[in-house]
């Protein structure tokens, strides 16, 4: 695999796992702030952690079938479908995680970034990971969103 592509995703692995620990320390200023979990906290913390080890496992993907024989290529294409059975599964059992006894609108059960990154997945090497790329970035945003539900201290409001 070229040097740049195997570099950018080492990175996004990298940075992806540091996306999870990350979204994992909200449970430690939670409950040292005197709050105690909620499910809506436990709900937006395990949704960030799974995504997060997707993109991790799916930037890691193409450079061991490399490293097993496949040619670039093929990698990537296999890499592409792989990556798409936890996207789809992730994406799938959202609905089934009750968000909507958790507070959560129903236009935000099936997170509409990671049912575009499963159908870019079918593509090549940049697009792939672009779509992880992608997915990484909009679960950024939306813990950053959701801070200010869970930590209600941080948000500016008078």
């Amino acid at each position: 695999m070229a040097t740049a592509a195997a570099t950018y995703l080492y990175a996004l692995a990298g940075l992806s796992v540091s996306f999870v620990g990350f979204s994992t320390l909200l449970i430690v200023f939670r409950q040292s702030a005197g709050g105690r979990l909620t499910h809506y906290d436990s709900y937006f913390v395990l949704t960030f952690m799974q995504a997060g080890f997707i993109v991790s496992a799916g930037a890691l993907v193409p450079l061991l079938l490399v490293l097993l024989g496949l040619p670039e290529a093929g990698a990537v294409r296999a890499a592409s479908a792989i990556t798409a059975i936890p996207i789809c599964l992730f994406v799938a059992t959202v609905p089934g995680r009750d968000a909507d006894s958790l507070g959560v609108a129903r236009a935000r059960r099936c997170d509409p970034v990671a049912r575009r990154a499963r159908r870019a997945a079918r593509a090549a090497g940049g697009v792939y990971a672009a779509a992880l790329t992608t997915i990484l970035v909009t679960s950024g945003i939306a813990l950053l969103l959701a801070l200010r539900v869970m930590l209600p201290g941080l948000s500016n409001k008078p």
